[in-house]
């Protein structure tokens, strides 16, 4: 927080520039009203921040989760996948035996 006091125009009181924000107050203890208000505004916001990020954090976990969930069922089905395929090829070839050995029984 950035407070700077300079010299108003004719008696209006102080000028204060807080976070690049001018403020006139009389007095000090307007002065320090102003000041105590900027501190409450900048703990107001990193309230707030927490509350985002803690948030964020939490998305960011159920969207891991449900990633990880993804890839087991993923991983599942390319396993039944590629024991269909493997069980296709085995037919393929029990098929292919069969052609093989047809021919020559038809010929003798």
């Amino acid at each position: 927080m950035q407070v700077l006091a300079a010299d108003a125009p004719s008696g209006s009181g102080e000028l204060l520039i807080m976070n690049d924000l001018p403020v006139y107050k009389r007095g000090r203890n307007k002065i320090q009203e102003a000041i105590e208000e900027a501190e409450q505004k900048k703990r107001k916001n990193k309230i707030k921040n927490r509350i985002s990020a803690a948030k964020s954090r939490a998305r960011s976990q159920e969207h891991t989760r449900f990633l990880e969930e993804k890839v087991e069922q993923l991983r599942n089905e390319n396993t039944l996948l590629k024991k269909f395929l493997s069980l296709e090829r085995e037919v393929m070839q029990g098929k292919k035996a069969k052609q093989c050995l047809e021919p020559e029984e038809q010929h003798t």
